[in-house]
C-alpha cells in the first residue's frame, strides 16, 4: 500500500491525461497516459508491462479498461472512476485479474 498517491487529471471531452505517482518509503512510481474517452485502444509500457488500454464513459462513472502483459502473462486491469461529494472526491474503484493473482482496490481521494 502506497504512502501516498497523487493523481493529476486533465480532462478535455474526449481527451484524457492522467499522471499517477504512489510513493512507498523513499521509492516513487510514476505513470502517465493519454486516452481518449471513445474507447479507443492504446498501447503503452510502464516497468516491463505492455498495456493496452481504452477508456469509455458507463453513465456518469469513466471505465479505464486494460489488458496487461507482463512476463509473458496476460490479466486485466479495470477501473471505474466517479466523482463524489459534489466533486471533492475521486473514487476509483479497481480490479485487478491475472491467473496468478487477483485483487481489488477502492481508492478514495480528496481533491486539492
Amino acid at each position: 500500500m502506497p504512502d501516498s498517491t497523487v493523481f493529476i487529471i486533465e480532462h478535455r471531452e474526449p481527451r484524457f491525461h492522467l499522471e499517477r505517482t504512489h510513493v512507498v518509503g523513499e521509492t516513487r512510481d510514476e505513470f502517465q497516459i493519454d486516452l481518449t474517452t471513445d474507447g479507443r485502444v492504446t498501447h503503452s509500457t510502464h516497468g516491463g508491462m505492455h498495456i493496452e488500454s481504452r477508456a469509455f464513459w458507463d453513465g456518469d462513472v469513466l471505465v479505464f479498461d486494460s489488458l496487461v502483459t507482463v512476463g509473458g502473462e496476460k490479466g486485466t486491469n479495470v477501473v471505474r472512476y466517479e466523482i463524489a461529494d459534489g466533486g471533492k472526491s475521486l473514487i476509483a474503484r479497481e480490479r485487478v485479474e491475472f491467473q496468478s493473482q487477483s485483487h481489488s482496490n477502492l481508492w478514495v481521494f480528496d481533491r486539492q
